[in-house]
């Protein structure tokens, strides 16, 4: 199991992340950090070699001129000495002097800086020092004009992200500082307008999509840091506190590294904390969660828009990280909803959830289309979540949904630890598109309300998977070729733990039958036939 769970405090767990990047980054000029230090967290100084069940990219941190470009040098005033100046200027003149000078390390020193929003350029190592406070301005007009983004799957033009980069590459966000979203204006502003209106803006032309202030229509919070369409990036060390929306948000981008920065969103609506969207070939690893919605999420478009582009999310690897007290709407790892363009070949591992609202989530429905396939979840400690410990939830919103169905296939989780939950595990296929092969091996579950129930899915595996219940174990509802070996369920209920019913249930395969009591819905048959070793039920 992941060791970041043994970290005491969230002040203890900021200090020692100060010990650890206080110094310096690792990455360019900066480069007096000690391994030794490093191991004080548990964080190691390097990158371990990604090993995935899937070909990727070789993973490398980005370099840069050994060149610091100081922003008070180009007239940046820190808040102690004026608390209304903004200091966007002066950090985009620091910018800009940088890339012309062929790229280097702006440098953000200790302090408080008041700003609007920074747009990075190509070649850019924004770096905050131990200390330093970056305070983005709450005027809205600052984040004007318009710049094109993803809104929860749409395409669109909105008020600028707080910090953004567009069509870059070989860029850095690092230190030990952090980011002061001060998002409760934006919260209180979008709440008073109302959502976006996406479902219709995915069906008009994108020169129709404008969200921004004078611009058409109101309503887009920003997300918090935005790479689009841009390429080797690194986030690494740094704090993100109260985001408007989405905090790290990935579009049409790839080989990205975002290591050990942790994110406080807890109050945020919609502030999931790494959102990889149409990306690839990234590592996401040593980062905390308490964010106001999903901590790690992985997307790809929204129904006509999300079909019609068509771009994955491929080739990620997510491992070693801990998401705590997020009540409401929130998974650890999560996939979807926004799911059109394909999600396929992603690697979890070594993670502890507390205190979520559930574990591991895919959620998609009608309209979105395309395939979330080869996925691999391994090594997960969950504890006293608020819903679920693993769902598959094809109907997002609803049944009414209408347009193209998803699938979801070739799923394999194993090695998961869920101790405290209402519904532990529960896997729901859609009537034209059952869930395809789905292995959960080495699973086990205590302290649920509600053990598992498997939905309309075909090959299916159980192995090795203890559940202990108060309500009935395991339901089984139009289910074909459903394997169980080494499956122990154990509830409350004094009727046989497993419930088999549904009219197209059949072919269902256990090396220990009755598997301490098995019971077929009333008026549902089923021929038990002798086999060795398994039992086949028909």
């Amino acid at each position: 199991m992941v060791e970041l769970r043994g970290l005491e405090t969230e002040s203890k767990r900021r200090f020692k992340m100060k010990q650890l990047f206080g110094c310096c980054v690792l990455l360019s000029c900066f480069l007096s950090l000690e391994i030794a230090e490093a191991q004080i967290t548990g964080v190691p100084a390097e990158i371990i070699p990604i090993d995935a069940p899937f070909d990727m990219a070789d993973l490398q941190r980005t370099v840069f001129p050994d060149t610091t470009f100081d922003i008070r040098d180009y007239g940046a005033i820190p808040m102690d000495q004026d608390s209304g100046f903004k200091n966007t200027g002066p950090i985009h003149q620091t910018i800009e002097a940088a890339h012309d000078a062929g790229g280097g390390v702006v440098l953000i020193p200790e302090g408080e800086w008041l700003t609007g929003p920074i747009h990075l350029k190509s070649n850019i190592h924004l770096f905050l020092a131990d200390g330093a406070e970056v305070h983005f301005s709450s005027d809205k007009s600052d984040y004007l004009p318009v710049v094109p983004q993803r809104h929860e799957g749409v395409e669109a033009y909105n008020y600028s992200p707080l910090i953004y980069a567009q069509e870059v590459e070989n860029v850095a966000i690092t230190g030990s500082g952090s980011l002061e979203g001060h998002g409760d204006h934006w919260w209180s502003w979008a709440d008073g307008l109302g959502g976006a209106p996406r479902g219709i803006a995915a069906k008009s032309p994108l020169s129709q999509r404008q969200f921004g202030k004078g611009a058409g229509m109101e309503g887009m919070r920003p997300n918090f840091v935005v790479f689009w369409k841009s390429k080797h990036i690194l986030i690494e060390g740094i704090t993100l506190n109260d985001s408007p929306m989405w905090n790290i948000h990935l579009v049409y981008s790839r080989d990205a590294i975002v290591r050990n920065i942790t994110v406080n969103s807890l109050d945020a609506p919609n502030g999931d904390g790494v959102v990889l969207d149409s990306s690839s070939d990234v590592l996401v690893e040593y980062n905390r969660f308490n964010t106001g919605d999903d901590a790690v999420v992985l997307k790809s478009g929204f129904n006509e828009d999300g079909l019609q582009i068509g771009i994955p999310t491929e080739r990620i690897v997510v491992r070693n990280f801990e998401a705590r007290d997020i009540p409401t709407g929130s998974g650890g790892i999560v996939f979807g909803s926004e799911t059109s363009g394909g999600i396929r070949d992603i690697y979890v591992h070594d993670a502890y959830f507390e205190g979520t609202d559930r574990g591991i989530r895919f959620k998609t429905e009608r309209g979105r289309g395309n395939i979330i396939e080869n996925i691999y979840i391994r090594d997960i400690e969950m504890k006293d979540l608020n819903n679920h410990g693993i769902n598959m939830n094809t109907f997002y919103t609803g049944p009414t949904a209408t347009g193209p169905a998803p699938l979801i296939r070739n799923v394999d989780i194993r090695n998961i630890r869920i101790d405290g939950v209402p519904l532990a595990i529960e896997l729901t296929g859609l009537p034209e598109k059952w869930l395809e092969n789905v292995t959960l091996q080495d699973i086990t579950v205590v302290n649920a309300e509600t053990g598992a129930r498997v939905t309309r899915a075909k090959n299916m595996t159980f192995r090795n998977v203890s559940i202990s219940s108060a309500s009935r174990a395991l339901i089984v509802d139009d289910v074909y070729e459903f394997t169980l070996e080494g499956v122990t369920l154990k509830d409350n209920t004094g009727m046989p733990p497993m419930l088999i019913r549904g009219e197209y249930t059949g072919a269902i395969f256990t090396d220990d039958y009755p598997i301490a009591g098995m019971a077929f819905e009333e008026g549902l048959t089923g021929e038990i036939v002798q086999e060795e070793p398994a039992v086949q039920i028909w």
